[in-house]
């Protein structure tokens, strides 16, 4: 299953790929994650995190492997465990902000007919879950900017 989504964020790159740099943060925006612990950091900055995923009424747990960090540019995660893929977080510079492209292609590890089945309900699922993460990240980060200069 591959999804992806896009928002511009109303502040530079640096400040939105240190937010998501911290693997907890993306529990913080993401509504079926949780448990997330970071577990280390490997050689490249990438950071290796351990986390729980709920949809549907099930449970996922597993790890990421930052296997690129390119600051302020490129964030991706390999997904291993109950659920194997890739996330990619892409950071671009636009006139007043970031375009934050977030990308999640990955494979739920059911049963093929399983899955078949429901595909349709979580392709949907998965789509509107990826534009709320967006909304988050914006929030989140926007709050964090304003905090700042309080």
């Amino acid at each position: 299953m591959r999804n992806a989504a896009e928002v511009v964020i109303d502040r530079p790159p640096e400040a939105v790929f240190e937010y998501m740099d911290v693997p907890e943060n993306q529990a913080r925006i993401s509504p079926r994650l949780s448990n997330v612990e970071t577990l280390g950091t490997f050689d490249n900055g990438g950071k290796r995190a351990s986390y729980t995923y709920q949809l549907l009424g099930l449970t996922f747990d597993g790890e990421v492997h930052g296997t690129v960090h390119k600051p302020p540019e490129r964030i991706v995660f390999e997904l291993t465990g109950d659920i194997e893929g890739q996330i990619e977080w892409e950071f671009e510079a636009v006139d007043g902000g970031t375009c934050v492209r977030y990308t999640a292609e990955y494979d739920l590890g059911l049963p093929r007919a399983v899955e078949l089945l429901l595909r349709p309900v979580t392709s949907r699922y998965n789509r509107r879950e990826l534009k709320q993460i967006l909304r988050h990240l914006a929030e989140r980060v926007t709050e964090e900017a304003d905090a700042d200069l309080a």
